[in-house]
């Protein structure tokens, strides 16, 4: 029996050190396992005001936390598809500066609001397309002219002196403005709009703005083979002096400051101050039957003749507020 207690020892000994190898148990204890850490444990809140928006974002991106942008107005939050630009100023936060946050987010206000600042952008793309058209104003229109079968388009005025329409004789040419024709255009370039409102200022009324600017810019292409008949009237004038500015260097160049300079009237009724300029008129030497007279607002006859024969033409004082009837005189000239 002596014999046999070492013999069970040693295989208890064997058994016990074989259940040692197996996986060890993990410890009780916590300080092996690290905590998350809470959301509330962020970094400090900077002062962002006085910032733009792009630079308070930069600097909560470094920090882990993400900007909300609220309204001058206090509005909800922005849209995410809003992109302010470098316009956009932050004037406060929430948490201030020096606190914390709860979560991920710092209410950052601004100087404007949400609608404002979309009605800004709209306002700046519509006027970088204003500044572009105006850039490219030398080729904005296109010239038709000539009559069917030698109707030739043309870009600028100057290529209509060079083309085979120019000396051609007949009608001026039309004008389109990307395919609409300049008469039926109702929105009109800053540049456009002073060349009109110059014309009003003669006192010419404006019927139509796109059809004022229509007649100047053809006066720079090419004249209508009638035109030294045809301007006649204070509009003509006008209308001559404003395409003198746009196109000094036409080859019809005196013709138009011959209209300026040499107002002209042909049979008609006309009201001084209106549609002919108050001063001394005369025809051209040689009329016959020429019967002409003024009146006054109200109708009443200030003076008249019938003129049977006239070797050096006649002469005739109008003034403003008169009205002016002429009757196979021809074309009358201001001298005066």
């Amino acid at each position: 029996m002596k014999l046999r207690i070492p013999a069970l020892l040693a295989v208890l000994v064997v058994a016990l050190t074989g259940c040692g190898e197996g996986e060890k148990q993990p410890s009780s204890g916590g300080s092996s396992i690290k905590a998350s850490p809470s959301a509330a444990h962020r970094a400090i809140v900077p002062d962002l005001v006085g910032k733009t928006y792009q630079e308070a974002k930069s600097q909560l991106d470094s920090l882990d936390y993400r900007a909300r942008i609220v309204g001058a107005d206090g509005e909800q939050p922005w849209q995410r598809e809003t992109v302010p630009d470098e316009s956009v100023v932050i004037i406060s936060t929430s948490p201030a500066s020096g606190g914390f946050s709860g979560n991920e987010y710092v209410d950052v206000k601004v100087n404007i609001s949400e609608k404002d600042f979309l009605a800004g952008v709209k306002a700046k793309a519509a006027a970088a397309a204003v500044a572009d058209a105006e850039a490219g104003i030398a080729t904005r229109y296109t010239y038709t002219c000539g009559g069917v079968g030698q109707s030739r388009e043309y870009t600028t005025f100057k290529d209509v002196w060079v083309g085979i329409n120019y000396k051609d004789g007949g009608t001026a040419c039309s004008i389109e403005v990307l395919g609409i024709p300049l008469s039926s255009k109702t929105e009109l370039l800053p540049s456009e709009m002073k060349l009109v409102a110059a014309v009003a200022a003669k006192g010419v009324k404006i019927s139509t703005p796109g059809s004022t600017l229509e007649r100047i810019m053809n006066l720079c292409a090419k004249l209508d083979s009638a035109y030294t008949e045809l301007a006649t009237t204070i509009e003509s004038q006008a209308e001559s002096e404003m395409a003198l500015t746009v196109c000094p260097d036409a080859p019809h160049a005196a013709v138009l400051r011959s209209t300026v300079s040499n107002p002209r009237i042909v049979d008609g009724t006309m009201i001084v101050g209106q549609t002919m300029e108050p001063g001394t008129w005369k025809t051209k030497p040689g009329v016959k039957g020429c019967y002409w007279s003024r009146n006054t607002g109200g109708g009443d006859i200030v003076a008249n003749d019938f003129v049977d024969f006239a070797p050096d033409g006649v002469s005739v004082i109008v003034s403003s507020g008169e009205g002016f009837k002429s009757s196979n005189c021809g074309t009358w000239t201001k001298i005066g």
